[in-house]
């Protein structure tokens, strides 16, 4: 008779996995409380926070861009890295597809190194006169903000580092180390938004809040789990009891359109900031990114559905899909391999792209009308959008957590 294993031993990898992830994220919380050296801080963080797409990266991607830490950027680097690589990965280009993966990871580590000090360089530069002079013998050379920009690069190394980590050996890959920020922020998110307006937190509003927030989470998880299912055939392989398919998910871009709309759209008004004069153009440029105004939500609509092709479409990556079902030998019914099955799948993937900017816009958007008229309704729209990026981001871990579950529970006799 056999022995069934003890409950620790069928679970022991998750429970691992996941002390690993709390470990890691709770050095990556650790290390965002470490100042950068020789920085006034009250005038450094009164300095960022008056920055708004700053404070709208903050907000959704989990980092502290409003204060003047060392991991201040956060995972910034390291995401910007991963969609500028799975852009140029799109094109499927001959010499990427040769690339062995060792090169391939030089690369993204110069190219992350790189990224990293462009933002730490802006990041510096939005400080203005907050940091504390240091010069280099008899010169006049202040090398504080050279100091700076050099710590915010190594931080944002070592968040790479512990996200790789995690990927290894914790639960949820790299976005884990997203996901206490993100949580910690929608609050902020909700009671200031951009700070135009301020939500108060009353009774009431709590109720309100509760009460959109439980509807939207179970309209999310719906419709992140919707697919579209594009029957294929596969005649290299023994299928007569199932159905092959290629799915195309609903709402493929998940919540990275609402990662970097708010700072896209808020970007040109923050240029015009500290003008003395105002232009007639520069005054219609200021109504189409305001939230104040139909133009701006017009504009921040469209911001968001071309964001939302954008990742959809690199996400997907149609040419290099149609490309491996060619080599594979599988096909769809009545389409030819190669341009024709790209042009299949692309055509397939704008009609739900439609129907996911709906949704999108749906979220994006409809606060900011309801904003026009209502004090503080326009905060939702930042609110909501974390919201579904948290989503998104949880449903991984879930599904990740859901396999490591039952791995060990399958026995054949």
């Amino acid at each position: 008779m056999s022995q069934q294993p003890s409950w620790w031993i069928l679970h022991q990898d998750i429970f691992k996995r996941c002390g690993w992830s709390i470990f890691l994220v709770t050095i990556y919380l650790l290390g965002q409380q470490i100042y950068l050296p020789n920085v006034d801080i009250f005038s450094a963080t009164q300095s960022l926070q008056e920055v708004p797409f700053l404070q709208a990266l903050s907000l959704t991607t989990g980092s502290q861009m409003g204060l003047p830490m060392i991991l201040s950027l956060g995972m910034q680097p390291y995401m910007t890295t991963l969609i500028v690589w799975q852009a140029i990965t799109s094109l499927d280009l001959d010499s990427m597809r040769q690339m062995s993966q060792k090169r391939t990871g030089h690369i993204q580590r110069v190219l992350a190194v790189l990224l990293g000090s462009i933002q730490a360089l802006s990041f510096v530069y939005f400080m203005g006169d907050s940091f504390l002079p240091e010069y280099i013998g008899p010169t006049n050379i202040n090398i504080t903000p050279i100091v700076a920009v050099i710590m915010l690069v190594a931080g944002s190394m070592f968040t790479m580092w512990l996200a790789d980590e995690n990927s290894q050996r914790g639960i949820g890959g790299t976005v884990t180390l997203i996901i206490p920020g993100l949580i910690a922020g929608l609050p902020t998110a909700l009671q200031r938004g951009l700070g135009n307006t301020t939500f108060s937190l009353t009774r009431q509003h709590l109720v309100i809040i509760a009460v959109i927030t439980v509807i939207f989470i179970i309209v999310a998880v719906y419709l992140n789990h919707a697919e579209l299912r594009l029957p294929l055939q596969q005649p290299m392989i023994e299928n007569r009891f199932t159905d092959s398919y290629l799915p195309i998910r609903l709402l493929i871009s998940g919540g990275m359109p609402f990662m970097f709309s708010m700072s896209v759209f808020s970007f040109p008004t923050y240029l015009l900031n500290g003008h003395a004069t105002i232009t007639p153009f520069e005054q219609t440029l200021i109504r189409w990114f305001s939230f104040q105004h139909w133009e701006g939500i017009v504009t921040y609509g469209i911001i968001v559905v071309v964001l939302g092709f954008a990742f959809g479409y690199i996400s997907l990556q149609p040419v290099t899909v149609s490309r491996q079902l060619k080599e594979s030998g599988d096909y769809f019914f009545d389409i030819a391999p190669g341009k024709d099955t790209t042009k299949f799948i692309t055509r397939h993937f704008l009609y739900l792209t439609i129907w996911s900017s709906v949704f999108l816009l749906l979220i994006g958007t409809t606060p900011l009308i309801i904003g026009l008229s209502v004090k503080g309704a326009a905060n939702f729209s930042q609110y909501l959008g974390g919201l579904l990026i948290l989503v998104t981001l949880l449903e991984s871990i879930i599904e990740q957590a859901r396999a490591l579950w039952n791995k060990n529970r399958y026995q054949l006799f």
